[in-house]
């Protein structure tokens, strides 16, 4: 069986180098790419399996990429890979387009862990922000009116 392909879209060229070094020995990782742009016309030509993607790149952030990406490519799995602990932010993402959310102070097995499940048919979002996303969920769902 083929090994599944990634695409890496980080503009942080030794982050990246690094993902992609630890990806490397269960992953066929097919692309690095440092902007929007790119991610967009290389995730066209490659059509990978999965891809990761930094939400502050230039030329077109990872939240717009991400979005043209499903459009064009709509059972590609995405997930964010960020340093931004927003919770607002991983719910729109995950909401419009993200199969996952991870943040870049996780372990690497945790990357590992998301690319999984994501494979795999699942969502995977960090701890820390899927505590977030569920205690904003149970706050929201109490303040709102019961009829």
């Amino acid at each position: 069986m083929d090994r599944p392909r990634v695409l890496i879209a980080d503009d942080h060229t030794l982050v990246a180098e690094a993902f992609k070094k630890a990806l490397e020995p269960e992953y066929d990782v097919v692309a690095v790419v440092a902007d929007g742009r790119d991610l967009l016309s290389s995730a066209k030509r490659l059509k990978p399996d999965v891809v990761l993607i930094d939400l502050g790149m230039p030329l077109l952030n990872g939240l717009d990429a991400g979005l043209e990406v499903k459009k064009i490519l709509p059972r590609i799995k995405l997930i964010v890979l960020t340093m931004n602990e927003d919770a607002d932010i991983a719910s729109k993402a995950l909401r419009q387009w993200a199969s996952g959310y991870l943040l870049k102070k996780s372990a690497g097995v945790e990357l590992k862990k998301a690319i999984f499940e994501v494979l795999h048919g699942h969502s995977y979002v960090t701890p820390s922000i899927a505590q977030k996303l569920m205690d904003e969920f149970i706050r929201d769902s109490r303040s709102a009116p019961r009829t």
